[in-house]
Parts: C-alpha cells; sequence; structure tokens
C-alpha cells in the first residue's frame, strides 16, 4: 500500500469570524492541554490561518470514529496534524519537559521543502540513527518528495522549526497505521512477556523472532481479517487466503469503541483466544494490514499454536488506554 494513501489535501481557507464556544474550549483544554485563555487564542488562531491543514471529507469520514472517541472533531484533528499535544505555557520553557504520550505516539508523512528539504537534514535535526528513506508522490500543488516519521521525530522537528523558523508551518499528516518497532536485542515488545524480567532475557547466542523485516512472516487475527472475503478484498489476493485455526496464550479480548475487537495482555497466562493464522508474505502486504487495522493497535511478538506447530507470530495488540476499553 502507498505510504501517502493518509496525504490530505492541502486547501488555502477563507479567516472566520466565528465565535468560540464553550463547548470547543473545553475539548481544546481537554486534548492539548490548554488552560481557558490559551484555548480560546488558538482556535482563533486556527480559524484565522490562511495556510492551515484542511483535511478532505473521505479522510474524516475515515477517522471520525476513532478520533471521535478520544475527543476529536475534524477541527482539533486538524490542527492536531501539526502541532504539539504540550500545553502553551510549556512551549517556551526553557527548562526540560517529558514529551506527552500523545505527542509521540503514532506514525506520520513529512514533505521535504525548505528548511527540511533533504533527508539528511531530517537526520540531522532529529538526531535519527538513520537517514528516513524518501517516498515520492503528490504534494498540494505538484509531485514532492515524503519521509516517513515518527512521533518522536515530529516532536523534534516542530521544536526545531519553532526555534529557528516560527511561522514555517511543515506539512505533517498523520498516518493512521499500527506501530511496528520489534526490538532486535531482546523479546520486546511480546504479548503478555515482560521482556525486562530475568528469565525472559535472551542470552547472547539468541535471536528475537520474527525480525523487524522478517518476510513471509505469520499473524494471528482474531477480529474481522479472520474472514476470508475482507482479508481476500483487502489483500487483492488472487484465491482464498490460507487462514488457518490457531490460538494465542495469555491474552483476552475486550472492545473498544462499542463494536472493535481489541486484543490485552491477560493475568492469568492460561488464558486462550482463539482465532486464525496466516502467513503475510511481504512488506506491501503488511502495511495494508497495519493500515486497516490503524494507530490504536500495536504489532507485537507471539506464540501462535495451531493443531500441528508452534510458530513465532506477530499480532495486533491494542495500544490505546485501558480506560477506552469496555
Amino acid at each position: 500500500m502507498d505510504l501517502l494513501a493518509e496525504l490530505e489535501t492541502m486547501a488555502q481557507n477563507v479567516p472566520t469570524e466565528e465565535p468560540v464556544s464553550g463547548e470547543d474550549t473545553a475539548r481544546w483544554q481537554m486534548l492539548f492541554g490548554f488552560t481557558e485563555r490559551e484555548a480560546v487564542r488558538h482556535i482563533e488562531g486556527h480559524r484565522n490561518d490562511y495556510a492551515r491543514v484542511r483535511v478532505s471529507d473521505e479522510l474524516w469520514a475515515a477517522e471520525q470514529t476513532i478520533k471521535g472517541a478520544e475527543g476529536f472533531d475534524r477541527e482539533a484533528y486538524e490542527f492536531s496534524l501539526v502541532h504539539h499535544y504540550q500545553p502553551q505555557s510549556q512551549l517556551h520553557s526553557d527548562s526540560p519537559r517529558p514529551l506527552d504520550l500523545q505527542a509521540v505516539s503514532g506514525s506520520f508523512i513529512l514533505q521535504l521543502e525548505w528548511p527540511l528539504d533533504l533527508p539528511t537534514k531530517v537526520q540531522q535535526v532529529a538526531d535519527l540513527p538513520e537517514v528516513p528513506t524518501p517516498v515520492n508522490g503528490v504534494g498540494e500543488n505538484d509531485e514532492s518528495t515524503f519521509v516517513e516519521i515518527d512521533g518522536r521525530t515530529r516532536a523534534k522537528i516542530l521544536d526545531w522549526i519553532s526555534q529557528n523558523y516560527a511561522g514555517f508551518q511543515p506539512t505533517i499528516v498523520r498516518l493512521s497505521k499500527a506501530k511496528k518497532d520489534l526490538c532486535a536485542h531482546s523479546n520486546a515488545p511480546t504479548l503478555s512477556l515482560d521482556s525486562v524480567l530475568p528469565q525472559h532475557r535472551l542470552n547472547n547466542a539468541e535471536t528475537p523472532l520474527p525480525l523487524q523485516n522478517q518476510y513471509p512472516v505469520w499473524y494471528f487475527f482474531y477480529g474481522t481479517l479472520q474472514d476470508p472475503n475482507i482479508l481476500t478484498q483487502h489483500l487483492a489476493l488472487d484465491g482464498h487466503p490460507g487462514l488457518i485455526p490457531a490460538r494465542v496464550q495469555g491474552a483476552q479480548i475486550k472492545t473498544w469503541a462499542g463494536k472493535y475487537k481489541a486484543l490485552v495482555d491477560a493475568p492469568d497466562l492460561s488464558t486462550e483466544v482463539y482465532g486464525s493464522a496466516f502467513l503475510v508474505q511481504d512488506r506491501e502486504q503488511e502495511d495494508a494490514l497495519r493500515f486497516y487495522e490503524t494507530d490504536k493497535y500495536v504489532v507485537v511478538r507471539c506464540r501462535i499454536i495451531s493443531e500441528d506447530y508452534i510458530l513465532p507470530g506477530l499480532t495486533f495488540r491494542f495500544g490505546g488506554r485501558p480506560e477506552e476499553l469496555d
């Protein structure tokens, strides 16, 4: 799947004198940590910004259920795409501050343009261990180049811009894609397993499996992806998918947003969840599945138990807050 499928259409906006309601003020206070006065000022500034981000109707329709459950309306969501989830009172503090969890979660695409017009500049500004891979796509006006970044990189970039190029607004768009960050030196993250505990640590001769970029790779499905028709359509498969009855241990199913199944760790390691195993062939298929599950889920390692085998594999664990679940 094209990484740029989630890119919103950017448009010029006409300023508005629409008064700020108490409901909007309370929403922005809750979402971004603003005081009442800061919330009103940011809402007014956002509404009168000619160059503000405007998401397409199609994207908002796709995001509305997820973001609405978090408290967003469309306006707040548009603001969140290019701003910190930090109280304004902390933005200019000289003392170090911890990054808010929401500000550093998720995946994004950044359009390469001055003053960040090269992947090497992004690497330097964000202090990345590797140069991000550029991807060509269509931007606001013409063909453009983008790089995929994570939430921490986004936060560092926005800090750097606020200090060096005040007033410049980079094109940064959130990708609704399940996070995948498998450690190469430990079992983290693994379903119902704390890799920090001594009994779960690997010795120098052991390799945690699956690896981050290992393909083909087995996945355990427990929700709608078990439906052969949905899986075939979503992955554009030629034939019937080879789903195998399987289960995982140390997990349980809860409900998110009233209707979505959410796999979480279970207190009892003998608790089992039944579903299906599927062999994902390549990164393109995996990306399609990660977009399907959205950034409310995280890819984690697991032991997939079938009738004949125990397979090292992956699954989608719920990545939101426990209080969001029923």
